[in-house]
């Protein structure tokens, strides 16, 4: 049973060297056999490429990118057969071009070679070009994308609902709260089940709040309908032990209830009962609850029953000298750094003083880029986090109500996405994590499409 998911596991380098493949081939011959395809309606089929992109990034980051890589391939072929350059032309793509450029002059400066994820970067951004003419050329994809998400992610909380209350998920994956108290799922024994639920939880908000607002039934059972979803996925989040992750999911929270007028009130109260219910039934030694009060406990010093601010650090010791690490790099490299992705390289010097080694990254992507690409890299992209926000309280302040249709919700979501992403103020993943992209990469096409309604393509 489990040889086929092992299988469907291969090695990423591997994909790499595929990719080569698929850009060499891009020749005559063959540019005239997708030629022939396209007329039989291709299309199709690149949709439900698009469409099982979340699921695939549950089982095998291979498989996503092989399917990222298609589609992108397929708008490359079709836009240049039919001159359609109108998507190419938009700001954030030629801002990101640029942004790619400047990362391959960087690691030739700094390293006379350009690794592999950094070269191949730029496939993001098409990537997010490519979900936008989809978008854009079947009115009916974005509501399929919307429920695809959410399928997904019942199915991933399911599993992993399963395997607290069983000790093993349907994968015959185990869980054993002694030894690791956190659940996995489907991942493994790769704790990024949070991270999953949790970064695109703005859209999984916005379609219940539609399944709420949209089946007809008594307004009961649709809250309570509403209220086992919100409490499932955002126990899962909780039991998953990933604090980031259920920061994220309080701050989509947020959002939602910021967002909406008619169902503000009730689902305030769903969120309350659940996070309480959650609180009082969680385990003594749980990440979430033990980890985290005996950080603020030893921010303070108690003298004579009175308490003093000492130091508060909810920042993990290791990251903060991961930190330390990247400042000094950019000290000595003010400009351009010390190369894209090679902080798990120089970070190994002796004269940086990171404790019980390095990790391949600074858990921050701000610190990273100041690290590796300097002040540019990293003003570029502190940047694009203010225009995120500008554009949220743009997308705000222009219009809330709650439908689906309305591109300016949609907008707001697929932001607020982005928003957790590049939120600055805590501990994140690689910025050239494969995976992290791809999800990072989905709600930038869906804003894309929302944010322009005068398409080409209606």
């Amino acid at each position: 049973m489990f040889f086929w998911v092992d299988i469907i596991f291969i090695n990423r380098n591997i994909y790499f060297f595929i990719f080569k493949i698929f850009v060499i081939l891009i020749d005559y011959n063959f540019i005239n056999l997708s030629m022939n395809l396209i007329k039989n309606r291709p299309i199709f089929l690149i949709e439900i490429l698009y469409l099982l992109i979340p699921i695939s990034l549950v089982f095998s980051i291979a498989v996503s990118e092989l399917f990222l890589n298609i589609i992108v391939i397929f708008f490359i072929i079709y836009s240049l057969k039919y001159k359609i350059f109108y998507y190419y032309k938009n700001r954030f793509f030629i801002f990101f071009i640029f942004f790619c450029i400047y990362l391959i002059l960087v690691s030739l400066i700094k390293n006379n070679e350009v690794p592999i994820s950094v070269l191949f970067f730029f496939r993001f951004g098409l990537f997010a070009l490519s979900a936008w003419f989809l978008l854009d050329n079947n009115k009916n994809l974005i509501r399929l994308m919307m429920t695809s998400i959410f399928i997904t992610y019942s199915i991933v909380s399911a599993d992993a609902i399963f395997q607290f209350f069983y000790g093993i998920n349907l994968m015959g994956v185990p869980y054993d709260i002694l030894v690791q108290p956190r659940l996995s799922g489907f991942f493994k024994d790769e704790l990024i089940l949070g991270s999953y639920l949790s970064r695109l939880s703005p859209l999984i908000l916005l379609q219940l709040g539609l399944f709420m607002s949209e089946i007809k039934t008594n307004t009961s059972l649709r809250y309570f309908m509403a209220c086992v979803f919100l409490f499932f996925f955002s126990f899962v989040i909780f039991a998953s032990g990933e604090r980031v992750s259920f920061i994220y999911f309080l701050i989509s929270s947020i959002f939602f209830l910021l967002f909406l007028k008619s169902i503000k009130k009730s689902f305030l109260v769903i969120l309350t009962c659940a996070l309480a219910f959650l609180l009082i039934n969680s385990n003594s030694e749980s990440r979430l609850i033990k980890t985290t009060f005996l950080q603020i406990q030893g921010s303070f010093t108690n003298l004579d029953g009175k308490f003093e601010l000492k130091k508060f650090n909810q920042i993990p010791i290791p990251h903060l000298h991961h930190w330390k690490a990247t400042i000094l790099m950019a000290k000595e490299n003010i400009f351009f750094g010390v190369g894209p992705r090679m902080f798990r390289v120089e970070c190994k010097n002796p004269r940086y003083a990171v404790p019980n080694g390095c990790a391949t990254h600074p858990h921050s992507i701000y610190f990273q880029l100041l690290g590796e690409t300097g002040i540019i890299g990293f003003i570029s992209i502190f940047s694009f986090f203010f225009y995120i926000l500008i554009k949220i309280i743009i997308n705000f302040r222009k219009n809330n109500s709650f439908k689906l249709k309305n591109k300016t919700t949609l907008a707001f979501f697929s932001l607020s996405c982005l928003f957790l992403h590049f939120f600055p103020f805590l501990p994140n993943g690689n910025f050239f994590n494969n995976w992290l992209n791809i999800i990072t990469f989905i709600p930038m096409g869906i804003f894309l499409y929302s944010n322009h309604s005068n398409s080409r393509y209606d």
